[in-house]
């Protein structure tokens, strides 16, 4: 695909190419006149004057060549145009002042653009100099060469000056337009970057939403099963009930992680730890013995990532540890999050992590406190229980 903004600077220098050459044939037609007038007042010369009219055609048409066709053959263009604005001015004596010092300094300017080389810039006004001098002296004697060479020595400076300025203008346009091209794709490399920790992080919210109410849900829903089996109807619609409520908080809280306006701050990070705990305890009738400090105000950032690697931690707990009892225990220290949960279950190989389609939770958590810029170690063996320690830095 094109870049835009490249094939705009294309289109802009093209236009103001085309911009230059024609305020170039609009300058060498003053030129042309002025020499005409100035020679028919002292000597009418029909032939000349037709032979100096195609000269100026053919300077003009070498103008409206394009840039690039006049920098490869550099050499051959100045010869060409020194060869017409010379002879022009031979065959038109008495207007040859307007010729050379109208056109010559024109010439001088492109060397600056074609050469970028002050020593063949200077050689080329010294090569310039020569003739001009010759038909000065040629036209009007020379006693006038003391007159004539400053004034065209002036103009050139002049000339001179004013392009070096724009070469350096113009250097300095394309670099900012370089920079800011690079500047365009690093904006669009971070650009796809955000998409995708943004994805991630909707992966995230969804899982530990969506997912941890759905396996919730259908674990009430086996409980129910089983309890109209032996005709306990008491206590199936009071699970039903809270099926119910667990269904309500579930659509609240997904709904409130794709619109990305959850919010905690507002309700103690320990307070909102515990209410999970207590659904926790109602639904496995799992022990869970807590041992919490005072927490000071975390910023919502970590308490909402907090908040669902607790429940996450939970709800693998639930799903796969055969668990009897659980230690969670969190406290502040070294300016540091400290979170430690523990269970007395089958436990699990940690290597696996990852490797195992469809199980993202401990992925998950991984990736929040990554984010966070925390640290995690997860220790458990076979039949021996799991031990989570995550390190989050609050200051």
């Amino acid at each position: 695909m094109v870049n835009r903004k490249v094939v705009s600077d294309h289109h802009d220098k093209v236009n103001n190419y085309s911009i230059y050459r024609h305020r170039m044939i609009f300058w060498v037609s003053l030129v042309f006149v002025a020499t005409l007038v100035l020679q028919f007042l002292d000597d009418v010369l029909y032939v000349q004057a037709t032979v100096f009219t195609i000269l100026m055609i053919l300077h003009s048409v070498l103008y409206k060549y394009p840039f690039r066709l006049k920098n490869k053959f550099s050499s051959f263009y100045f010869f060409l145009q020194c060869t017409i604005i010379f002879v022009s001015a031979f065959i038109m004596p008495h207007g040859s002042p307007i010729v050379l010092i109208g056109l010559l300094p024109i010439l001088i300017a492109e060397s600056i653009h074609f050469f970028e080389n002050s020593f063949k810039v200077l050689l080329a006004v010294i090569l310039l100099y020569v003739p001009y001098t010759f038909i000065v002296s040629i036209n009007y004697g020379i006693q006038k060469l003391p007159f004539y060479v400053p004034i065209l020595f002036f103009i050139i400076a002049i000339s001179a000056f004013y392009s070096i300025l724009y070469v350096k203008q113009a250097n300095a346009w394309d670099n900012m337009q370089y920079y800011i091209r690079k500047l365009e794709a690093a904006n669009q490399k971070i650009e796809e970057l955000t998409i995708v920790n943004e994805r991630k992080r909707l992966a995230r919210d969804l899982h530990d939403t969506l997912a941890q109410g759905l396996v919730g849900l259908i674990m009430k829903l086996e409980a129910i099963d089983v309890h109209i089996q032996q005709g306990n109807k008491e206590r199936s619609s009071q699970i039903v009930r809270e099926s119910m409520h667990q269904a309500r908080v579930a659509l609240k809280e997904a709904r409130e992680a794709i619109e990305d306006l959850r919010s905690i701050s507002n309700i103690s990070i320990v307070k909102k730890i515990e209410e999970e705990i207590k659904e926790f305890i109602k639904v496995t009738s799992i022990q869970v013995q807590t041992t919490f400090d005072m927490i000071p105000e975390l910023p919502d950032m970590i308490n909402q990532n907090v908040m669902y690697m607790i429940s996450e931690c939970l709800t693998n707990i639930m799903k796969h540890a055969q668990a009897t009892k659980v230690n969670v225990t969190i406290f502040i220290e070294n300016k540091e999050l400290c979170i430690y949960l523990t269970d007395n279950g089958v436990g699990f190989n940690p290597n696996i992590i990852g490797s195992q389609k469809g199980h993202y939770g401990l992925i998950g958590i991984n990736e929040r406190v990554r984010l966070l810029k925390g640290t995690i170690n997860i220790t458990s063996n076979v039949n021996t229980g799991t031990s989570i320690s995550i390190k989050i830095p609050v200051v």
